[in-house]
Parts: C-alpha cells; structure tokens; sequence
C-alpha cells in the first residue's frame, strides 16, 4: 500500500553486523531480533516506541511487531501499515501482477457483502460472478451453504469470514450462494483458488471515452500500482491524446495502493506542465535516519496529457499510492483537480522493505511521511483534508453499473463535473476514520493490502 521504489531490501547481515556461523539466521527467534532491531531503526515514529519489549513474550515476529506499534496503530497513525510478508509473495505481485485467489473483490453495501468486481480469467470470473450479487454463504460443500455457521453475516460477525475462503492456498474449493439483485436468481457455484492476473488498468492501451455537453471526456481504470500498469498506463495516455482528449476520469475507487514508481509514472502522464524538475512530493523519514528521505520531481513522459479538469473516483478503499497522487497535482495551480466519490482510507505514509537475504520474509515498515509540494501530508482520516484546495463531489458506489458506465454514480457524477459542470453536494468532513474493507482481512495478503477486499 505505498511500497517506496526501488524498493529497499536491506540486508540485516549488513546492518547488524553478521550473525554468527552457528546461529540460523531465519529462525524464529533470529527474526524477531532482527524486525525488533529494524523497528528501533527506521520506523518513521521510533520516539514513541516502547522503551522495553521482550521479543520472547511474543509468539512470532508479527506479534512483536504488533506489540511495539501498538501506540500508533490505537492512534490511527500505522492501522496495519507496518507488516510483515513473504518476500517471493511481494516479489511476484509488485513485479508480475499476478496473485493467488478466487479472483473476486467484495465491499460492504447495505449490511450485506456485495461483489464489487470479477477478475478476467479467475476462478471467480469462469464461476459466473458478477458486479453486485450479494454473497450469502459459503461452505467447503454445496450441502453446507445450508448450515447457520456457513452464512456470510454469521462469518463476518465471527470474525472468521477470511479463515472460511482459505483463498490464500491454492486449490482450495469452496462453494458460494448468491443473490443477483437485478433479478433475484439465486446461485450456487463452486469457484477453486489458483493464480490469476490482476488486470491493473483495464482495457489496456485502449480507454474509454465519454461525451458530455459535447465535452471529450476520458475515462480510466486503475486497479493497483503494480509495475505492470506503468506501460498501460502510458499507452492510455497516448492514446487519449490522439483523441484530443483535455478532461479525464482517473477511477481509483478500489485502489488501495502500490509502488510509488507507478504512482510517479501516473503523475508525469497527468502533469505535463510540471515536467521541469518541480516537486511532486517528498518522503520525510526520522530524525535518525534523515537520508532516507527524498524529494521526487516531475518529470517529463512522451504522451503526457494536458488537462484542463481532472476527476479521481474514490472511495474508502482508495489509500496510499491513491491518495499520493491527487494530493500531489492539487498543491499546484493549472489543472482543475476533483475527488468524486467518497472520503478515502487515509494513509500519508509509505513502507521501506527490510530482510535478512539469506530469508524469504520481508518487514514492510512505516518509514517515512509522503508530503507534498506545499508540504501537507497529514490526512490520517482520508482526503479530503483540511489542506485540500481542489472541488469535491460526494456519490455513492453504484454497484448495479459497471465502473465506467455513464449510468453508473460515480461516472456520471466524475463526468458530469469534467465536462464543465459546478458539481454537486461535497463530500462531507471526516466525522470517523475508514474501516476500508481491510477490516475482514486479519492477517491480510500482499493483494488484500494493495485491492481491499479481494479474495
């Protein structure tokens, strides 16, 4: 969910000085030194970490971990943002943009648990799963959908709604009961985990383009910043400046983040008059560590667009890399900027990537504050904040529409305002922070952080 790039793999050999020869250096016990030895570092809040932690009181490395952040996780600073992960797993997913799953994401709408959307070629897209159906059961057998423990409120009011899928082992089969609203059909459908890809900005290099008051406007999809959406991305671009395209929707509504080299990539394309070396954001690390601050500046992409108004949709489960990028193109004047939707989740900071080589796990950890030109980076609660200076326009998720589709909420409401119109009502001030749909992932996987809610 805000991984700096290059990502920082330090070897913990090197930081600490080398383990002795006898010593197994991916015990453990040898990783909960080394995560508690990284945390003391370079967490961006080392200040007001415990003064003593005994590293044997917790089970496993992540308990550890969960133990020294305590304070800023209760604060709503670090809600899980500090993490620990496979370093293969983050690898294949960052660099391949391919995960493990049934390949479907959820949101809560109404009390119920609703697919939001299908990914093309999953097991949850050749089960039939659509944009909408309500998810009512699930169960290892058809016979068990039947069973009170096997009802989705039930799993979730259990907090056991995530152990029920097991969608992180592969080949694990699972039958699901649901409920199409448009018709009221209900189905039950067996889907089996298996790698998929994650379609980052679909339709590729061929976006869409809507017409409003005789206005071009262009419409956009990013679901994740992985690397492969850079070359989409700017494929898009291009594609919608031959079109002489001056108005875009960028929709980011499930985008919980990713690589902020992707992020950059997305500003250069949606900036050019910045592209001279003017700040996009800065990176504030700790007192202790002040070199691993940065400051990224505009620069210039090929088939960068000129725009006269840009909409990003948002929602609760828009964060990090999400929230970066909007922020970042607000802090200077030209472009019109506009969030549509929702408040989003509220994640101004990022995670450097700390491992021992010799060891397949990776400590992703708060390392630094994102903050713009203007210097604000401090919307804990989601954008947006009180130093949001661009147009807000409150709508609602319209899950009976494709994202897109100019019938669907959020579209029509983006497209509305891109094409010249004052909008409509703001989205209302933070009256309390976003659960996002992390809340039914206790232990979430790379994908569940970077798309909330998919399994």
């Amino acid at each position: 969910m805000g991984s700096r790039t290059p990502l920082a793999v330090l070897a913990l050999l090197a930081a600490l000085g080398c383990h002795k020869a006898t010593e197994d250096t991916c015990a453990p016990a040898q990783e909960k030194a080394d995560v508690l030895a990284m945390t003391r570092e370079y967490y961006l809040w080392r200040d007001e970490l415990p003064a003593s932690v005994d590293p044997a009181a917790s089970a496993t490395a992540e308990d550890l971990l969960a133990a020294l952040t305590a304070r800023t996780r209760a604060e709503g600073r670090d809600r899980g943002f500090s993490y620990l992960a496979s370093r293969a797993a983050s690898s294949r997913f960052f660099e391949e943009g391919r995960t493990l799953g049934y390949g479907f994401g959820y949101v809560t709408s109404g009390g119920t648990l609703a697919v939001a959307q299908v990914f093309p070629g999953s097991a949850a897209d050749s089960a039939g799963f659509a944009r909408g159906d309500e998810l009512l059961a699930v169960a290892p057998t058809r016979a068990g959908l039947d069973d009170a423990s096997s009802q989705a409120p039930a799993l979730v009011a259990a907090g056991t709604f995530s152990a029920a899928l097991q969608s992180g082992v592969e080949g694990t089969t699972r039958w699901f009961r649901l409920r199409r609203p448009a018709t009221g059909a209900v189905l039950e459908v067996a889907a089996t985990t298996g790698a998929y890809g994650l379609d980052p900005v679909p339709g590729g290099g061929t976006p869409t383009v809507l017409t409003a008051n005789g206005v071009k406007v262009g419409y956009v999809q990013l679901r994740t910043f992985v690397e492969p959406a850079a070359p989409l991305l700017r494929a898009a671009a291009a594609a919608l400046r031959q079109a002489g395209v001056t108005r875009l929707i960028v929709d980011l509504r499930y985008n919980g983040g990713g690589r902020l080299s992707v992020a950059e990539v997305l500003g250069n394309l949606l900036s050019p008059g910045h592209a001279d070396g003017d700040v996009m954001y800065r990176l504030k690390a700790n007192d202790g560590h002040p070199e691993l601050g940065a400051t990224v500046h505009f620069s210039a992409e090929a088939g960068a667009l000129s725009l006269e108004r840009l909409a990003f949709i948002v929602t609760g489960n828009s964060a990090s890399a999400s929230e970066l990028v909007p922020n970042a193109l607000q802090a200077w004047p030209g472009t019109q900027v506009a969030l549509v939707g929702e408040r989003t989740y509220g994640k101004p900071v990022g995670q450097l990537g700390y491992a021992d080589s010799a060891c397949d796990w990776l400590l992703e950890l708060v390392s630094f504050q994102i903050l713009n030109a203007r210097g604000t980076g401090s919307y804990f609660q989601g954008l947006p904040d009180a130093d949001w200076t661009g147009v807000t326009v409150a709508a609602a998720d319209d899950l009976a529409h494709a994202p897109g589709d100019p019938a669907e909420a959020c579209t029509a409401a983006a497209l509305a305002w891109a094409a010249g119109g004052t909008g409509g009502a703001p989205i209302p001030a933070a009256a309390a922070r976003r659960a996002g749909s992390l809340s039914l992932h206790p232990r979430p996987t790379e994908a569940q952080r970077a798309l909330p809610g998919v399994f």
